[in-house]
């Protein structure tokens, strides 16, 4: 407690900027979405927008603040991590889906005889 005197003093708050105010409020909705993307959406789809969105942050940082130099494996990742979501929504062929739900009836026939 080294700042017990100044906290008594001057209040929790002392010292917040516009920038820290900010982030709170950026940490505080991104909190929000996360809770709604589950409840509407799915977990995968909640760790594909994890994905993508640190794809685009250090893609923003590169060009922006010039502080990331992307090298082959982050390019190797940025690229599997669109595959995948691309995939994803895409969803299953019809074709497949079709051949998935025969197979799987002469599963479940071969089961009850």
């Amino acid at each position: 407690m080294q700042d017990g005197e100044q906290i008594r003093q001057d209040g929790f708050l002392q010292g917040y900027s516009s920038l820290v105010w900010g982030v709170i409020a950026l940490q505080a909705v991104g909190g929000l979405v996360v809770a709604a993307v589950l409840k509407y959406a799915d977990n995968i789809l909640k760790c594909f927008g994890n994905a993508m969105s640190i794809v685009i942050s250090c893609l923003m940082s590169a060009a922006l603040l010039q502080e990331f130099e992307p090298d082959i494996l982050f390019v190797l990742g940025t690229l599997l991590v669109l595959v995948a979501t691309t995939l994803y929504s895409l969803g299953v062929p019809a074709e497949l889906k079709r051949l998935l739900i025969k197979e799987c009836a002469k599963v479940e026939d071969g089961a009850k005889v």
